[in-house]
């Protein structure tokens, strides 16, 4: 009894913290995917009706430079506050993402760092349109920013959180980069070698510096993915090459280039996972943690090397568990992600994972 009282204290609470939002409490936002859109091959991006515009003071912004670049744009809501069928959408029209993956990279976002019940998640940091679940049951969202569950340590221009600015832009690690497009290149393509090369460099200075560092599985796969994403979605398509001036524009000023079409044809999982190999390859890197007495320690063998290894850590360690004791619409839309997840590794004969993870953190 004193525990539903404290949960009805919390609501109200919040209603008067997050007043705009009152009325959703009592009903909130069902969950659906929208459609497949469909795939009109590369075409220039962006198009006349989404031009660049600089975001403002209140615009949300995280770790992502592929997100950041579609909210500049209007490929997602400007002000970074979006919903799972922006982030479909707008990743299959502005880099011809594969639907089943835009489905599950919208489920996870908002399953780890989003309100589900209002169907609302921040590429940033905390925002009140994104207030927390009624009762307060993971606290605050906190955003795509927010260190853990969805970003994570050895990001390629972003400083690990135990040592810096893990949201923004790293102008220092980002001229470190280019110096390998000079050594491992001709310091205008940017090959695959380069990233090989950056990207066990930047685990390296991660291991001797970080006494945090945490590498497990599903940040492991979405290190190496990263680097495979800027190889496969950021070429100009009428180049075939990824380029310095192209690779800048994207990261460091989060826009389109000037005469940029995008891919082809649609870029699957599978690809990012082939993608991701081809990066690591040369340096393979075990993923794993550092312990309290900060010593890097391998994930367990449930874990290692494994697809399904992956997806146990992602979508059930970095999801709370406390979503599953929900009722009603929350736990509709719980189901809904849950099952958008599971979509791409449902035919890797992976195990329909449920979400295991701390509430609050």
């Amino acid at each position: 009894m004193h525990f539903r009282i404290a949960l009805l204290l919390a609501s109200v609470a919040n209603a008067f913290a997050y007043p705009a939002y009152e009325a959703a409490w009592a009903e909130g936002q069902l969950i659906t995917f929208p459609p497949p859109l469909p795939n009109t091959g590369s075409i220039l991006i962006p198009d006349a009706a989404h031009p660049y515009m600089p975001p403002g003071p209140s615009d949300q912004r995280g770790p992502c430079p592929g997100l950041n670049t579609m909210a500049n744009h209007g490929y997602l809501p400007r002000n970074g506050i979006v919903s799972a069928a922006d982030i479909i959408n707008g990743a299959q029209e502005a880099f011809n993402v594969d639907y089943n993956f835009s489905v599950a990279l919208a489920s996870f976002a908002l399953l780890s760092r989003g309100n589900v019940l209002l169907d609302r998640v921040s590429l940033g940091l905390e925002s009140p349109l994104v207030p927390p679940l009624p009762g307060n049951i993971d606290g605050t969202p906190g955003g795509l920013g927010k260190h853990g569950r969805f970003e994570g340590d050895v990001s390629m221009t972003r400083e690990d959180f135990a040592l810096g600015d893990n949201v923004h832009f790293q102008q220092d690690l980002y001229n470190n980069l280019l110096t390998y497009v000079a050594n491992y290149s001709d310091g205008h393509i940017v090959s695959e070698r380069v990233f090989q090369e950056y990207r066990f460099a930047r685990f390296v200075d991660s291991y001797l510096r970080n006494p945090n560092l945490t590498f497990h599985v599903g940040r492991h796969g979405f290190g190496y993915g990263e680097a495979g994403f800027t190889l496969n979605f950021f070429p100009n398509a009428k180049e075939g090459n990824l380029t310095v001036p192209v690779m800048t524009s994207f990261f460091q000023h989060e826009t389109f280039p000037q005469g940029w079409f995008r891919r082809a044809t649609r870029f699957t999982f599978d690809g990012v996972i082939n993608a991701a190999d081809v990066v690591e390859t040369p340096h393979p890197v075990p993923a794993g943690a550092k312990n309290a007495s900060g010593v890097y320690v391998p994930d367990g063998e449930s874990y290692t090397d494994t697809i399904c290894g992956l997806y146990l850590n992602l979508a059930g360690e970095n999801v709370p568990a406390v979503l599953l004791n929900t009722t009603g619409m929350l736990r509709q839309n719980v189901d809904t992600l849950i099952r958008g997840v599971y979509n791409i590794f449902e035919p890797l004969n992976c195990t329909l994972v449920e979400p295991s993870g701390p509430a609050g953190v």
